[in-house]
């Protein structure tokens, strides 16, 4: 059930983005086109009371990356995510890359 959420928010990026140009996880040798969404999985959180495990969140890292550093996503994107926060943005080889935790 996990891997079709993950599809499903893979599909979700695609449509954010305005392209295919998402990527789960990639090595380090694939090529990427920008502007882009790499995302990967983080550790469960969850929540208890009285020892019982009664929520988990499915917490992704997520990084969009473009060559513009004003691209309209980057101010938008959390707002089509009910959980999330973000994170320091930083500029690496000319490539603006804003971070961000979403909870699925």
């Amino acid at each position: 059930m996990r891997e079709r959420n993950r599809l499903a928010l893979h599909e979700k990026f695609c449509t954010l983005l305005g392209s295919r140009n998402v990527y789960f996880d990639p090595p380090s040798d694939i090529h990427m086109n920008y502007p882009c969404i790499v995302y990967k999985r983080d550790a469960v959180s969850n929540r208890r009371a009285d020892n019982i495990r009664y929520i988990n969140w499915y917490p992704y890292s997520v990084q969009i990356i473009s060559k513009d550093p004003d691209f309209p996503l980057f101010d938008t994107f959390l707002s089509n995510f009910e959980y999330g926060s973000e994170g320091q943005p930083f500029v690496k080889d000319n490539l603006h890359h804003s971070n961000f935790t979403i909870f699925t």
